[in-house]
């Protein structure tokens, strides 16, 4: 079986281009002399470091879709692998565009800046995230002492609320002069990934130089929760992406303000979690990605949730208090009082993520121009958070969590976290090894039920079926239909398909997950989702030393908020693609049905020819 199983290095190519082509302008980007500027970098699997080449295809967007302009010739990745490291950076080079049939040479020409290797299966990554909350003012020239000042960190990710001011000269954009901002406080170790801002909110990646051939996938999505879900002076943005095959979330957000709101904001997060939808838009944003990082302004407070947001003279006795703990450093009993504690204790809102110890003073409301001071009108509280949920197995360390009390020129001060954990650059699996006699891996349920599912209808049940799905799916499949059932049980022969998987390599297997999607059937109208989870495949593949045998247990939820569990048994089996056996037994039955009705109607004709000429 291990045979079959031939697995190729996982290697890289990174590209920075330029098209040189008046015909390829976009938009009147292109200068007076026709270069248009694309500088995209990429990164794909090769499967054979000795054969493979490289063509990049040049096209321009016209009202019919894309036109193509032409290729460049073949370039072999075993050319740029010919230093002692493995890893070349060729100088930039102008290269000829030549038509498919590589027949003649077209006009215009590319810019490529390539440098190729291979990646390192397992590499210990850092991250930086930082939140602000800049309170609509111009930010301080220097923030090197909450940024990083040292090249330590192989991402940096800042989310900034209330983020509108007067650009400074030369910009006249806020968000540009943002971006530059940080830019220059990073230095030219850093380039940046992708800036994104709605509203008063945004959310910027950079990424070290060394990390820089490792990202790949940048996707991005928002959800407005102000008035009417338009406003965007409230809500979530994202940015998610991969380090080589590691899945990484990034959300900034801003709640609901004031004290009393405390279920507005677990509105909030329930909207932005159901609403926003990257990469794999069947599931939410929290049951897809290895790592997601939570962090924004989330404005909870130190009180309860019924206390008016303005101080009255009875309740100063309370600032007191809380002041005074502030002062004696004593955080863990404010802890008790903060909301955000005592919502996700309850799982009503960001139950599944972790957060570090709070080892610093509450960051809003600040008297502006002061380290330390606090508006009495408002009560003290931790507004500003780092949060971060990672999937079944994966891990991540907590380096320090901190703020920023020297830069005064908000009413909050900045927050920032860091963290350690290991990305993954997995094996490729060989095309041309799992189309060989259809060998695929299987995933056979021996049991599944679900407990404690959400009610749908209004008889106070639900009829609940199970998708699974996911990019390592062969095909996604569903269980059969239990009607009236919060507490379905599927028999695993007759209500749930085997799922055939297209990874055959053993190590990547064990580091993959099956999506799963649990759904009301309705009869009238369109199915509703009752919840999303994920089931890690680590645990079978462990299991095949074993009886084969893998009990697992998945917690669903919904809008970010517990729906249930499904849980089971299941095994892995090395087999024909079971699938296409189906597929080619379907196939033969439809020539055979074909065949039995072309010999019946030539019996038939020839039966009816023969009896005119016996008449």
């Amino acid at each position: 079986m291990e045979e079959k199983q031939e697995m190729v290095d996982r290697a890289f190519i990174e590209s920075t281009t330029s098209g040189h082509s008046g015909e390829a302008r976009t938009k009147g980007e292109g200068d007076d002399q026709g270069v248009v500027p694309i500088n995209q970098s990429f990164a794909f699997d090769i499967t054979d470091l000795k054969r493979s080449t490289l063509v990049v295809h040049l096209y321009k967007h016209g009202f019919f879709g894309k036109n193509p302009l032409g290729q460049s010739k073949q370039i072999l990745v075993s050319d740029l692998l010919k230093d002692e490291e493995g890893l070349m950076s060729r100088k930039s080079e102008w290269y000829d565009l030549y038509s498919k049939d590589k027949s003649k040479v077209l006009p215009g020409k590319i810019l490529m800046q390539i440098g190729a290797g291979v990646a390192q299966p397992e590499q210990k990554i850092h991250l930086f995230v930082g939140t602000w909350n800049v309170g609509n003012a111009q930010p301080a020239d220097n923030l090197s002492n909450w940024l990083p000042a040292s090249s330590a960190y192989d991402l940096v990710a800042i989310g900034a609320q209330e983020c509108d001011y007067t650009p400074r000269v030369p910009y006249t954009d806020c968000a540009k002069d943002w971006v530059a901002h940080l830019k220059s406080t990073l230095g030219s170790d850093y380039k940046l990934v992708h800036g994104l801002s709605r509203g008063q909110m945004r959310l910027v990646i950079f990424v070290h130089i060394n990390s820089q051939k490792a990202i790949s996938e940048v996707l991005n999505g928002s959800e407005a929760t102000g008035v009417g879900h338009v406003v965007s002076n409230k809500g979530g943005i994202c940015i998610s992406l991969k380090f080589w095959d590691t899945s990484l979330c990034f959300v900034n957000c801003h709640f609901a303000a004031h004290e009393g709101q405390c279920e507005l904001r677990n509105q909030n997060y329930r909207e932005i979690v159901g609403n926003i939808r990257v990469q794999n838009t069947n599931t939410d944003i929290l049951n897809q990605f290895h790592h997601v990082f939570w962090l924004g302004d989330l404005n909870y407070r130190l009180s309860d949730c019924t206390t008016k947001d303005k101080l009255s003279t009875s309740n100063t006795g309370r600032w007191d208090v809380i002041s005074e703990h502030i002062r004696q450093k004593e955080f863990d009993q404010l802890l008790k009082m903060d909301e955000l504690y005592q919502e996700r204790q309850a799982k009503r809102v960001l139950y599944a993520f972790m957060e570090g110890k709070l080892t610093f003073p509450p960051t809003f409301k600040m008297k502006r121009d002061s380290e330390d001071a606090y508006q009495q009108k408002r009560l003290p509280a931790w507004c500003d958070r780092v949060l971060w949920s990672s999937l079944p197995g994966c891990h991540v360390e907590q380096l320090s969590y901190t703020s920023t009390p020297s830069i005064t020129t908000s009413d909050h001060k900045p927050v920032a976290a860091t963290f350690s954990l290991t990305a993954y650059a997995l094996p490729c699996d060989s095309k041309e090894d799992l189309d060989e006699d259809n060998m695929r891996w299987h995933v056979r349920f021996t049991a599944l039920r679900g407990k404690n599912l959400r009610v749908s209808d209004f008889s106070g049940y639900s009829d609940p079926y199970v998708k699974f799905f996911g990019p390592n799916l062969f095909q996604e499949v569903k269980s059969k239909v239990k009607f009236q059932d919060l507490n379905p049980v599927w028999d695993p022969l007759k209500d749930v398909p085997v799922i055939v998987l297209n990874t055959s390599a053993i190590e990547r297997l064990e580091k993959e997950y099956i999506f799963v999607r649990i759904i009301d059937f309705d009869y009238t109208s369109r199915d509703d989702t009752l919840g999303y989870g994920v089931i890690p495949l680590r645990g079978a593949v462990s299991a095949l030393k074993g009886n084969g045998n893998y009990d697992f247990e998945v917690e669903i939820s919904y809008h970010g908020c517990p729906a249930g569990t499904l849980e089971g048994t299941m095994q892995l089996t090395w087999e024909r693609n079971i699938t296409k056996r189906r597929l080619n037994l379907s196939k033969s039955l439809i020539v055979r049905s074909r065949t039995l009705r072309h010999q019946l109607k030539r019996r038939v004709l020839s039966r009816h020819i023969f009896s005119e000429k016996m008449s």
